[in-house]
Parts: C-alpha cells; structure tokens; sequence
C-alpha cells in the first residue's frame, strides 16, 4: 500500500470520525497533510536504524579487522617456519 493510499484511508477514517464530509480542497489538503507526516516520520524512523545500525556494526567491523588482522600474522607466521624448513 502507498502512502498516497495510507494517507487518504487515513483521511476518510478522520472524517468519518468527525461526521464530515469535507470539500475536495480540504480532502486534497488534509491527505497531503497526512501523507507528508508518513514520509517524515519513515525518514525520521530511517535515519534512527542507520545511526542504530552504525553503532551496532562498527563494533563488528572493528572486531572483524581485528580477528583478520591476526589471522593474517598467524599466516605469515607459517608460511615464515614452513619456509624455514626447506
């Protein structure tokens, strides 16, 4: 469902709650004015997850660099012995 739909189900549940029947100006306007809080709220909901998700995962990034970091020195830390024993 689009928020366009979201927001004129959204219209007709308020006016209809009020015992309305408004003009097609107001309609327009007020399902626009619900439309353009759905999208300010997904975007605000959004830029919350992506700060969530950037503190959740830089701690992973960081521990992953880490653990590949040292895997890396083990490695040529064999291949430096296996080397050796020719």
């Amino acid at each position: 469902m689009s928020f366009r739909s979201r927001s004129e189900a959204a219209a007709k549940a308020v006016f209809d709650s009020l015992g309305s029947t408004p003009d097609e100006e107001h309609r327009k306007r007020v399902v626009a004015a619900i439309e353009q809080a759905i999208v300010d709220a997904v975007a605000e909901a959004n830029q919350q997850c992506t700060q969530v998700a950037m503190k959740c995962c830089s701690a992973d990034k960081d521990m992953a660099h880490k653990i590949a970091t040292e895997i890396e020195r083990k490695h040529e830390a064999l291949v430096a012995n296996l080397s050796s024993l020719r």
